[in-house]
Formats: C-alpha cells, sequence, structure tokens
C-alpha cells in the first residue's frame, strides 16, 4: 500500500490515486473523458490534486445504503 504524509497541500497522480482508492490510468481516464470531475492543478505536463478537493468529490459520491423494509 503507498502511504505518504497527507495534508493540504498538492498531491501527485500516484498519492491522489491510493488516497482514492483507484489507480492513475483512472484518474487519466476520468480527466480525459470527463466522467468524473474531480478539480485538478495542471503545470505543464505535470497534475495535482488537493486533498480538500479529493474529500469533496468523496462526500458528493457517497451513498446512504436504504434500509429494506
Amino acid at each position: 500500500m503507498y502511504e505518504t504524509q497527507i495534508n493540504n497541500s498538492l498531491m501527485d497522480q500516484k498519492t491522489a490515486a491510493a488516497y482514492l482508492g483507484t489507480t492513475v490510468g483512472s484518474l487519466n481516464t476520468w480527466r480525459a473523458t470527463g466522467k468524473y470531475k474531480i478539480p485538478y492543478v495542471r503545470w505543464g505536463h505535470n497534475i495535482r490534486y488537493k486533498k480538500d478537493d479529493l474529500d469533496a468529490w468523496i462526500a458528493e459520491h457517497q451513498q446512504n445504503a436504504q434500509p429494506i423494509a
């Protein structure tokens, strides 16, 4: 498991993917296709993500299970 100390500084793609439990390839696909609109910062060829943005995205996509009656 890839672990690093995470604060609100910018995370590289590998760290962001590990934080979300996905792969760098999935992040690239989501960004290219617009499937999921996760905010990011681009500096030349570098892509970075803020932890607060990832947390907000997770909260938006959280689904609560409904009890079966």
